[in-house]
């Protein structure tokens, strides 16, 4: 979190029938001037 970077963590559950994480990360990155990269941290799959 050095030089002006901020992170921010969400925790959410994807049922992957309907939304999937590659949906999720193309939403997410829309936000071009904010959003830099997105990271899954942990995945858990219902």
């Amino acid at each position: 979190q050095g030089y002006g970077i901020k992170k921010l963590q969400i925790a959410c559950v994807v049922e992957d029938d309907k939304v999937g994480t590659d949906l999720l990360e193309e939403e997410i990155t829309k936000f071009e001037d904010l959003v830099q990269s997105v990271d899954v941290a942990a995945f858990n799959k219902i």
